[in-house]
């Protein structure tokens, strides 16, 4: 087999080329994992942001697992640019939880062409950084005629409760007219009004 296909006055550089692209075959990279967002190594994310053309999003995911979900949502983000799907696409993949009304939708309606911003915060809440991320991402996405007329801040608390029950079966027996108790024997019954014994099969009773 030939090693190599260059000519004899082959230049040191292309010679040094041709001895380092031989090895290709034999890098353990699979090139479809390194093209997948959520495959590829962590290094080769901001060259598939690049590719992806992620816009904004990029500098304000900050885990890998934002950075992943920006880069599978750019092309769906670029394909509706300009409306309310393509901000709730860039939203979500930062995961904030935010509704957009547009002033049409708002009940008394507002000022043409504005919308409203509805944040939802659990108990981790938001910070201001995280708001003014917020809101790039808003304008990275929206259309440019829209501008923001009010941010709606709401609060979700989820709790737990615990109900415990003990069933308890059986009856109150009131007995009257007797002087003393002591004269009183109960024989204990089953289910079936047969009487109670014990192992040497005498009756069971309480008195």
């Amino acid at each position: 087999m030939v090693e190599s296909l260059l000519p004899d006055n082959a230049t040191e550089l292309e010679a040094a080329l041709a001895a380092s692209t031989a090895r290709l075959d034999d890098l353990p990279v699979r090139i479809r994992e390194i093209g997948n967002p959520a495959t590829a190594p962590a290094a080769f994310l901001p060259w598939l942001a690049w590719a992806f053309s992620v816009d904004v999003e990029w500098d304000l995911a900050t885990t890998d697992a934002q950075k992943r979900a920006v880069i599978t949502g750019s092309v769906s983000v670029h394909r509706r640019k300009g409306t309310v799907a393509a901000v709730q696409a860039a939203l979500d993949a930062l995961g904030f939880d935010v509704q957009l009304q547009e002033w049409f939708n708002q009940i008394p309606a507002a000022a043409p062409y504005t919308y409203r911003l509805i944040v939802t915060a659990d108990q981790v809440g938001y910070s201001r950084a995280d708001l003014r991320r917020l809101i790039r991402v808003v304008d990275a996405a929206k259309n440019l005629r829209s501008h923001l007329s009010e941010l709606e801040p709401r609060g979700r608390s989820m709790q737990s409760c615990s109900l415990a029950m003990v069933p308890r079966i059986g009856c109150d027996l009131t007995i009257t007219g007797l002087d003393d108790l002591h004269d009183v024997t109960f024989t204990l019954i089953d289910d079936d009004g047969s009487p109670l014994v014990d192992d040497d099969g005498a009756q069971l009773v309480d008195g």
